[in-house]
């Protein structure tokens, strides 16, 4: 029996989840796992970070954060830190995404989504101890990633350190200057695939570990420029409306240039973060959405405030290369 297989059997050997059949559920983009675990019709999940310990922590410091700020976030049962697992309740299987699918009212979930971010917003006056910043330096060099991933695939010769150090030094120049909508706790991770409809028909929030200190324009940015899911033009006026109506002292135009902004620099990384789930992670999947990761990101840098991140990839990514990004999914097997 592997080690981490032992350690998961101690670690619910105390609880009525004993013995109890397990069934891992769907995975995701990152290393942790997740399985479902019955017994006498009592529930919980179990989280197996085994391969990301140093998240256990986080996930635990984040949920008890947002719990008292009014967010439905899992209860945590138990924790193991040392060997990264976490027995959580059981939200059940609605997720916004699967809601959606089969056929669900969607301005009644985005709705619940935007009363999230404004409830995230109005609960958090000064920054936790333990959040860390969500800078615009950090962000800008979050974009590594497409000198490791992207730009191998698409293009015949690596970057010059010189190409390297511009790129990154033009977003950190963007996300500095560009508006941020406030600073507070930033999710990191907010869309459909990460809420889920509760029992009482409230909104819960998962996989939250990763949570920072920085730019409140990021979740709403990533919620309704979520590159896996395309969003009707018309709910997303009525999100951004929603936010906007919470907090009337923020204008059109700074809404407009802030989800430009940091939505761009996410799209940016999400279109490298997609190959690299691919070639070192055997998840191919995700290719599937490059093509709108891509269109989302080209809207972004149409805005004046991007225009010298255009001008950038103009001269060193050229059209034939931006195609060849947007066509990965259906060019790679």
């Amino acid at each position: 029996m592997r080690e981490w297989e032992i350690a998961r059997r101690s670690f619910l050997a105390d609880t009525i989840w004993n013995k109890a059949a397990i069934k891992w559920l769907a995975a995701d983009a990152s290393f942790r796992r997740y399985a479902r675990i019955g017994k006498a019709g009592q529930n919980a999940v179990l989280m197996d970070a085994h391969l990301e310990k140093e998240n256990v922590e986080a996930f635990i410091r984040v949920a008890q954060l947002l719990s008292e700020a009014g967010v439905s976030t899992p209860k945590i049962l138990k924790a193991d830190y040392k060997n990264g697992f976490v027995l959580l309740e059981d939200f059940g299987d609605q997720t916004f995404t699967r809601l959606l699918k089969h056929g669900a009212n969607v301005e009644d979930l985005y709705d619940l989504a935007i009363d999230n971010l404004i409830q995230i917003r109005r609960g958090f006056g000064a920054q936790p101890t333990g959040i860390p910043d969500f800078s615009p330096s950090l962000r800008a060099e979050q974009l590594s990633i497409v000198f490791d991933w992207l730009w191998p695939e698409i293009l015949p010769s690596g970057p010059s350190p010189e190409q390297r150090d511009e790129f990154i030094d033009l977003w950190r120049t963007a996300l500095k200057e560009a508006p941020n909508l406030g600073i507070g706790l930033v999710h990191r991770d907010f869309h459909v695939d990460n809420l889920m409809r509760l029992h009482d028909g409230a909104c819960g929030v998962l996989d939250f570990q990763d949570a920072a200190w920085g730019p409140l324009a990021y979740d709403l940015a990533s919620l309704i420029e979520d590159a896996r899911r395309p969003l009707e033009p018309e709910i997303r006026a009525r999100c951004i409306d929603r936010y906007q109506a919470a907090f009337p002292h923020l204008s059109s135009e700074e809404i407009s240039a802030a989800i430009a902004v940091h939505g761009g620099q996410r799209h940016m990384r999400v279109a490298a973060l997609w190959v690299r789930l691919f070639r070192r992670d055997k998840k191919s999947d995700y290719l599937q959405h490059m093509q709108h990761t891509w269109k989302l990101l080209e809207a972004s840098l149409s805005h004046p405030l991007l225009s010298d991140v255009r001008n950038y990839l103009d001269r060193n990514m050229p059209k034939d290369a931006r195609e060849r990004a947007k066509l990965l999914g259906e060019t790679i097997k």
